[in-house]
C-alpha cells in the first residue's frame, strides 16, 4: 500500500462542472456522503493513456479537509500525530488511530496488514457494486507509521476503476498535502478471501526507459484473529525473502536443504523480538550463538549444521553477509507475504499450519500454499517442525540462491 504516484495537472472548473452533471445517481458507499466525482477527461489525451488524469481544485480541497478532519480524529488517541514528521508510530498506535477515523463511518486502516478496513463492510459492498456494473465511489484512509495520512477515493464508473489518492501530515493546524495522484486502473480484482489486488496505468515505453511498478493490495476483509496472531509472531518475520524455509520441503530427516547462513537473521528476530543488527556480524556469527539459535527453532543438531551451513572451523563461526545483488533470489514468490489460512492441531501437540503466500505483483491470494508444522516449548517461543509444499506447485517455487556462494 506503499506506491509510487504521479503529479497530477488541474482541470477547468466548468469542465468538472460538465462532468459532475453526467455522474449524478451513481451511488456512493463513501460513508461520508460525497457529491462529487473526480474528472475524467480533458483535451490532452490523459484520459486515454489512464495516468496523470486531471482533477479539479475544488475536488482537491475536499480531500485537504477530510484529511485535516480525520488527522485531527486520529490525534485525540494519537498525539504523536501532531508532531513534525516524521514520526515512527508503532502499528498497536497506527490501528487506534484507524479506530479513531472509523468512528465517522468510514473505512479505515492503520499498518497491520492482517487486520483489515475497519468498517470493511461498506468496501466490500463497493467492490461487489463495482463487479456487477454499478457506478459509485467509496473513501479509505490509512494511518502510516510516519504520522501521514492516506486518503484514497475509490471511483467506478460502471465499466472502469478510478483511484484518488492523496497522502497528508499535520502542519499549523491542518492537515497539508503531499503526495497526490489520479489514475485508472489497468486491471483490478476482489478475492473470495477478502483481498483487493489492483494495478494502475503508468506510463510506458517510450515515454519511459524503466518498468514503473504500480501493482498495489489490499487486505479488505481483516483475516481471523487467531490466524493474524500466528503469521505475524511467527510468519510474516521469516516469509520467502532471503531464506527458503517455508519454500522447501524439509523435516527432521531432511535438514540439509535449507539455507542457515541466510535464515539466521530472520528466526533471529522471531527468537528475540528484536532487530537484527547487521553491523555486529560481519566477521561472521559466533558459533554458539549459531547453534543455540538454530537447535531451538529447528530439529537440527550443532554437528548437523557444521556440515549443511557456511562453517569456518578454524574461527568457530557461521559465514554471513548481507543480502545482496549476487545472492538474492529472484521472482515474484520472494516479494509475497504469508498468510495462515487454517490450523490443525496433532496428536502430538504440534500444529500444522496451511499457509498461502500473498503476492501483490501477481494479485494472487495463494500463489504458493504450503503446509508448516511448529510446536510451542515451554516458555512460548515457536519451533518449526517440517514443512511441505503443496502438491503441483513446483512452477511457483524458483532456483534459490543461498547467501553464501560455495
Amino acid at each position: 500500500m506503499y506506491r509510487r504516484r504521479q503529479v497530477l495537472r488541474w482541470m477547468a472548473a466548468a469542465a468538472a462542472a460538465a462532468l459532475l452533471a453526467g455522474c449524478a445517481g451513481d451511488a456512493d458507499h463513501s460513508g461520508k456522503g460525497e457529491e462529487t466525482e473526480t474528472g475524467k477527461t480533458d483535451e490532452s489525451g490523459a484520459a486515454e493513456k489512464g495516468y496523470d488524469l486531471p482533477v479539479d481544485e475544488e475536488e482537491t480541497e475536499a480531500a485537504q479537509e477530510d484529511c485535516t478532519e480525520m488527522l485531527s480524529l486520529a490525534a485525540d488517541v494519537c498525539p504523536e500525530i501532531l508532531e513534525e514528521t516524521p514520526v515512527l508510530l508503532s502499528d498497536d498506535m497506527t490501528e487506534q488511530a484507524a479506530e479513531a477515523v472509523a468512528g465517522e463511518g468510514v473505512p479505515a486502516a492503520g499498518t497491520d496488514l492482517y487486520r483489515g478496513l475497519k468498517n470493511y463492510d461498506l468496501m466490500e459492498r463497493f467492490l461487489r457494486d463495482c463487479e456487477s456494473g454499478r457506478s459509485g465511489s467509496i473513501v479509505t484512509y490509512e494511518i502510516y507509521d510516519d504520522g501521514r495520512i492516506g486518503r484514497k477515493k475509490f471511483i467506478c464508473d460502471g465499466e472502469d476503476m478510478y483511484l484518488f489518492a492523496v497522502t497528508a501530515s499535520w502542519k499549523d493546524g491542518q492537515a497539508v498535502l503531499g503526495d497526490v495522484s489520479y489514475s485508472r486502473m489497468r486491471e483490478w480484482s476482489f478475492t473470495e478471501k477478502g483481498w483487493f489486488f489492483y494495478e494502475l496505468c503508468t506510463p510506458e515505453y517510450p515515454e519511459v526507459t524503466e518498468v514503473i511498478y504500480s501493482n498495489a493490495m489490499m487486505r479488505v476483509v481483516p483475516l481471523e484473529e487467531e490466524y493474524a496472531k500466528v503469521t505475524e509472531a511467527f510468519l510474516e518475520p521469516v516469509a520467502y525473502n532471503g531464506n527458503n524455509l517455508f519454500w522447501t520441503d524439509w523435516d527432521a530427516e531432511h535438514m540439509d536443504g535449507i539455507d542457515y547462513n541466510g535464515l539466521f537473521e530472520y528466526l533471529y528476530e522471531v527468537r528475540t523480538g528484536k532487530d537484527f543488527d547487521k553491523t555486529q556480524y560481519q566477521d561472521g556469527i559466533p558459533g554458539g550463538q549459531f547453534e543455540e539459535l538454530m537447535t531451538a527453532a529447528l530439529p537440527v543438531t550443532p554437528e548437523q549444521l557444521r556440515g549443511y551451513a557456511a562453517y569456518d572451523a578454524e574461527e568457530g563461526s557461521y559465514e554471513w553477509i548481507s543480502l545482496g545483488v549476487g545472492n538474492r533470489t529472484l521472482g515474484p514468490l520472494t516479494g509475497a507475504i504469508p498468510e495462515v489460512v487454517g490450523m490443525e492441531e496433532n496428536g502430538d501437540g504440534s500444529v500444522t499450519l496451511t499457509v498461502d503466500a500473498v503476492c501483490e505483483s501477481t494479485a494472487d491470494d495463494a500463489f504458493l500454499t504450503h503446509y508448516l508444522t511448529i510446536q510451542m516449548d515451554e516458555e512460548d517461543q515457536v519451533r518449526y517442525l517440517s514443512n511441505v509444499v503443496a502438491e503441483g506447485q513446483e512452477d511457483a517455487l524458483p532456483e534459490y540462491v543461498y547467501r553464501i556462494q560455495r
